[in-house]
């Protein structure tokens, strides 16, 4: 039975990655990237499929919805013609839909969503693999430098990665490995990201206040590349944060057309773990988008100051999705067996990439 929720991430940011997904699947078309389109617009039809189940659907314009529902039956048709392209290519292992499309509730999340914008080339990035590969494959990027700067250009600075050095997996310990049986697209982070996050929060956490940002990606050759840090507004006390005047980072999103890959946040004075109210936010990104990460920033653990977690697939997904609870509270254990959240085992460090960081505060 499909039950509309209550959501607090409004109709048209879901519309806003669909315009996306629309203009990354014209992308691809244009330069022939077949697995990529074929990625693209089962990842569009999913997401559509996902809308109409958001709680202010049925009030939404009508134009807006007519508009989509034609896109997505001309995806669909398209998506049948391009099977037959991917030749030796598991089409099991390219389908990235949304989680648990069919049935799935929107998002019940806690954070404000959104991503912005560059990054220079990767001249080497490593295969994925459990630990670090020594097996490198060129992959050529061509990212455009953004210089306008969105409020002004003081609130916004860019750090220049040296290239010479090379990508590194994030490894992580097998009891914590995803295991999940959804493959996911590659994730390369700037090697500059997390300790730049926590300098900007520094002095929030020398307060025990939390502080959050917005992971901005754009994907190339089936790779997100994480380029973009938005520091947005908010409210925060020692156990939440909330994110404030959205339509800010949305105007930096449009600007660049780039996926929001997930969010960043402090633990000040706790341990590194995602907590209840966390686990809904992940949720508002993961329905969206099932690369989506959330970066646990933990500089008062003793074994370890940060950790990149996922939902998982499809445990941890069914059990947010049915818990209509606020604030702190437990949950149900997935009825498969699996963690509800695990660490990701995708996510390279790239020093190559080009940082850019929004501070909206």
């Amino acid at each position: 039975m499909e039950v509309s929720v209550p959501n607090p991430i409004k109709l048209s940011f879901y519309y806003r990655i669909a315009d996306q997904l629309i203009t990354q699947a014209n992308q691809c078309r244009n330069e022939k990237k077949i697995t990529d389109l074929y990625w693209t617009i089962n990842r569009y039809c999913s997401l559509v499929s996902i809308i109409a189940r958001h709680q202010s659907y049925s009030t939404y314009s009508s134009e807006e919805k007519l508009h989509h529902s034609k896109i997505r039956e001309e995806f669909t048709k398209e998506l049948e013609l391009l099977k037959p392209q991917l030749g030796c290519i598991s089409l099991s292992e390219r389908d990235h839909s949304s989680p648990n499309s069919d049935e799935s509730n929107v998002s019940k999340g806690n954070i404000g969503l959104t991503s912005a914008t560059t990054g220079e080339s990767c001249r080497s990035c490593t295969s994925p693999s459990s630990t670090f590969s020594n097996t490198e494959t060129v992959c050529i990027v061509n990212i455009h430098l953004v210089t306008q700067s969105f409020p002004s250009p003081t609130l916004s600075f860019v750090h220049d990665m040296p290239c010479g050095s090379g990508v590194s997996h994030i490894d992580i310990a097998d009891s914590t490995r995803e295991h999940s049986g959804h493959s996911y697209q590659d994730i390369h982070i700037s090697a500059r990201l997390m300790d730049d996050f926590m300098e900007l929060a520094s002095d929030n956490t020398k307060q025990d206040v939390e502080t959050c940002g917005i992971l901005g990606a754009f994907l190339k050759d089936s790779i997100f590349y994480v380029t973009t840090l938005i520091i947005p507004k908010q409210e925060a006390t020692s156990s939440s944060c909330q994110a404030r005047n959205e339509e800010e980072i949305f105007a930096i999103q449009d600007e660049h057309s780039l996926f929001s890959l997930g969010w960043i946040h402090t633990h000040p004075s706790q341990t590194c773990f995602m907590s209840s109210i966390d686990l809904h936010t992940q949720f508002s990104y993961q329905v969206m988008l099932p690369e989506a990460i959330a970066v646990v920033m933990a500089p008062t653990d003793p074994s370890r100051n940060y950790g990149i977690f996922r939902l998982s697939n499809p445990g941890g997904i069914n059990v947010i999705r049915e818990c209509d609870e606020r604030g702190f509270h437990s949950h149900q254990e997935p009825s498969d067996g699996s963690p509800i959240y695990e660490e990701c085992s995708n996510v390279y460090i790239n020093p190559n990439l080009r940082l850019e960081i929004f501070d909206l505060r």
